[in-house]
């Protein structure tokens, strides 16, 4: 029963996405949020879900040409196309290295934010790469670099309460006769 309960709501959601679309077409946040919802409906439900699957490549082709920032359509676009068709893959990951490029050089405040997402991206289309390194992926790695170096030089790390010891001596359990 809460199966059946659970596809009649999952319908019921996707139905509502693609009304909201139909009435909101150029609402790309939107079709963000739909592609994402196809996206891991289909990860989930892969043989029942070729529906989401058909209506997340549409929607992601328009979501490319728009001007929403969100890496995570990016990064589950490309695992779909990862494995079936690696040059699509390829594409996809470095479409979205390349939004996250643009995005950081307008907003370098915020490269903290997405650089996780962003890695991830980048070390996926580095597997999918043989021999030659993408000029975005420069970039890319140049922005990290800098992003991770220099939050480690600002966080100021406590060894003794990370390891729970001091100088190096750690503490045993007394011994059990």
């Amino acid at each position: 029963m809460t199966n059946v309960l659970k596809k009649l709501l999952e319908r019921m959601e996707f139905r509502h996405f693609q009304d909201a679309v139909k009435r909101n077409p150029a609402d790309h946040g939107l079709r963000v949020r739909f592609a994402k919802y196809c996206l891991r409906h289909y990860f989930t439900h892969q043989a029942a879900a070729q529906s989401h699957l058909t209506e997340a490549v549409n929607q992601f082709e328009n979501i490319v040409h728009s001007d929403v920032f969100d890496l995570e359509i990016y990064y589950l676009m490309g695992k779909y196309y990862h494995g079936q068709d690696n040059e699509k893959a390829k594409n996809v990951y470095r479409q979205g290295i390349r939004k996250f490029n643009q995005y950081i050089a307008q907003n370098p405040t915020l490269r903290h934010e997405y650089v996780e997402l962003a890695f991830g991206i980048a070390m996926n289309l580095l597997a999918l790469e043989a021999n030659q390194a993408d000029p975005e992926l420069d970039l890319f790695f140049k922005t990290v670099r800098k992003t991770y170096l220099k939050r480690f030089l600002e966080e100021k790390v406590n060894i003794k309460n990370e390891t729970g010891s001091a100088r190096g001596t750690s503490e045993t359990a007394p011994a059990v006769n």
